[in-house]
């Protein structure tokens, strides 16, 4: 075993979606969004374990249909405590996410830190039960760091002064109301802003996505409330970069590069999901 970086996660409602469909005669509908989904999904997995820097396997892979596993040694721990290899796992993690939940896959799971080990055959080790725990907490579709994550991103932090916002962290992680660090995926469609374009696409796809889960659910009080979450976590982003750039003093000059940038951020509030036409209200009883 060598220390990892761990992640564990599964889609949400994945077994209640299966039997929805099989029972309703659609079961073959539903096996071709999955598989033309996971299968693209899962490429893009793999094509960064073989485009990695150095000649030797990067990192170690286990997937059934919607479970994935994926362990990443850190190979810098004695340097920098694997900040190097915690990047890689949040990139190549957000871009799997975002496309999943594009496409109406929501991914829940947790992501942990310690000694490992993983071959073709055999998972094992503390770091891979933590992450599962965080997976079966039962909360919204979010990818968590469990305490021993958290606890080497705290590490790495020394390096920046302790000050998450200068380090490349910030962009990567939220902060749930509950106090729980997630892995903040969306930050894909904003990947190279604002030096090149939001990905509209991404943000239109992800939108439809949750407002037919939303619609799908109303009936369904613990699953609408995690697609709230969902919807209330894309308002977030859409907003937080929309307030950056419409709250910029007009009585300045700018470059055309940052008036693209402002012009590009004030569509964002076309994004928006209204989540409160989903909210369930207080009726007058007619039958009891």
């Amino acid at each position: 075993m060598i220390p990892s970086f761990v992640l564990y996660a599964d889609v949400l409602g994945f077994s209640a979606m299966t039997k929805q469909a099989l029972n309703s005669g659609e079961g073959n509908k539903l096996l071709n969004k999955i598989h033309n989904a996971f299968t693209q999904a899962y490429n893009k997995v793999r094509k960064y374990s073989e485009n990695r820097f150095d000649e030797n396997k990067s990192y170690e892979i286990k997937i059934l249909t919607d479970n994935i596993v994926i362990g990443i040694p850190a190979k810098n721990y004695s340097e920098d405590f694997g900040e190097g290899d915690f990047g890689f796992i949040s990139m190549v993690f957000s871009e799997y996410q975002a496309y999943l939940a594009a496409n109406g896959f929501f991914i829940r799971g947790g992501i942990a830190f310690g000694d490992h080990y993983m071959d073709d055959d055999i998972v094992f080790g503390n770091a891979l039960i933590e992450a599962v725990k965080m997976d079966k907490s039962g909360g919204p579709p979010r990818i968590s760091f469990a305490p021993s994550a958290v606890d080497i991103i705290k590490k790495q932090l020394f390096a920046y002064g302790g000050n998450i916002k200068n380090a490349p962290h910030y962009i990567s992680l939220l902060k749930d109301s509950d106090g729980t660090v997630f892995l903040n995926y969306l930050e894909d469609a904003f990947y190279e802003f604002p030096e090149n374009n939001i990905n509209f696409a991404l943000l239109e796809q992800h939108k439809i996505a949750i407002t037919e889960g939303l619609s799908v659910n109303k009936d369904n009080p613990d699953m609408k409330a995690k697609y709230d979450w969902i919807a209330r976590y894309h308002n977030f982003i859409c907003r937080e970069y929309y307030n950056n750039y419409n709250n910029i003093p007009l009585d300045k000059e700018y470059s055309y590069e940052t008036l693209a940038a402002i012009e590009e951020a004030c569509q964002l509030a076309n994004y928006l999901i209204d989540i409160e036409s989903f909210s369930v209200t207080p009726r007058r009883i007619e039958n009891i």
